[in-house]
């Protein structure tokens, strides 16, 4: 002091982080075979902000350190995840998320049949619409063809019809991500 008299004191001082947000509050859905791509920021502590995440982020998505989460799912779900932005300083924020990954909607093509003829040799190929290839194919449980044809599992529709008439049957439709759909046909046969 101004005596010459000398002493001293031990302070204590706490730095606290500032609160990191992590934005958007949630995100889109996905679906299956369909490209994702979304953008993540941080606000309230110093940039630049590096992200991470911890738990499952949908199959086929990946995050950036740059915050982009991209990428093309490959299974339906519900999957949750949180990310963590790391400021400057390395102070860090988090936000959890979960986003629902559906299946497309499935179809097949040709839904009219070229006609076939009693007792000629037929044979279509049916494509699978709507998913990701390749497509795997199945008569659907009470749905029946006509006599004489058959579907193999590439949708090769085959053989040779035996009776004339008008025909309708339902097929399974399944993708190579293990999506299902299904498709009403129909398939004239003359004489």
């Amino acid at each position: 002091d101004t005596n010459g008299c000398t002493g001293s004191a031990t302070l204590s001082l706490t730095v606290t982080c500032p609160a990191i947000t992590v934005s958007p509050v949630s995100l889109p859905n996905g679906t299956v075979g369909s490209n994702y791509n979304q953008s993540l920021s941080a606000s309230g502590g110093t940039a630049a902000y590096t992200f991470s995440f911890s738990g499952n982020l949908p199959t086929g998505l990946s995050l950036t350190p740059g915050g982009t989460l991209s990428g093309t799912p490959t299974a339906a779900g519900s999957f949750t995840f949180t990310v963590t932005a790391t400021d400057s300083k390395n102070c860090t924020g988090s936000r959890q998320y979960t986003i629902t990954v559906n299946c497309p909607t499935l179809g097949a093509t040709p839904t009219t049949l070229p006609a076939g003829i009693v007792g000629s040799p037929y044979n279509q190929t049916i494509s699978g619409t709507g998913g990701t290839a390749s497509y795997s194919f199945a008569l659907a449980v009470g749905s029946a063809l006509p006599s004489g044809l058959s579907l193999a599992s590439n949708g090769t529709l085959s053989g040779t019809p035996m009776a004339a008439g008008s025909f309708s049957f339902t097929v399974n439709i399944t993708d190579t991500n293990g999506c299902t759909g299904s498709a009403t046909l129909s398939l004239t046969v003359t004489c």
